[in-house]
């Protein structure tokens, strides 16, 4: 465990991915460990639907394309008003307006540089408890 820990710090980019958010609020996060299950209230699904959101995980179109793409699912959002649009984590976070927030963030860049964007997302994802979950895969 130790050494895995190591490798993670030694090379943050390889081993978290090039879309993983890059925060000091996010460092602590390891599938190894009670973090974050244990600051998110012990609330499995909140906690599987943050992490999905951070590490760009979630059952959106784009990873559809990126690791199921033989299987030709659909990946454009149909759930907000409008003509259709690519589904992302950031079109989820930022412009889907299926969704409510309490933030004026209009990109991943504003979001990290918030006061507390672990706040932020958590607060997003309360609100909208579909967003980022397999309820609301684009179809």
């Amino acid at each position: 465990l130790a050494a895995w820990q190591e490798a993670a710090d030694k090379r943050p980019s390889e081993y978290w991915g090039r879309k993983y958010f890059k925060h000091p609020a996010f460092r602590r996060l390891r599938h190894t460990g009670p973090f974050p299950l244990k600051k998110l209230g012990g609330r499995p699904e909140l906690t599987a639907r943050f992490v999905r959101c951070v590490t760009d995980h979630a059952p959106t179109g784009y990873y559809r394309d990126r690791f199921r793409s033989r299987l030709n699912e659909p990946t454009f959002c149909g759930l907000h008003s409008g003509r259709p649009a690519y589904h992302t984590r950031e079109h989820v976070l930022f412009r889907c307006d299926r969704y409510t927030r309490r933030y004026r963030h209009s990109s991943i860049e504003e979001l990290l540089q918030s006061l507390d964007p672990f706040y932020d997302i958590v607060q997003f994802l309360k609100d909208n408890p579909t967003a980022l979950s397999f309820e609301d895969v684009p179809t």
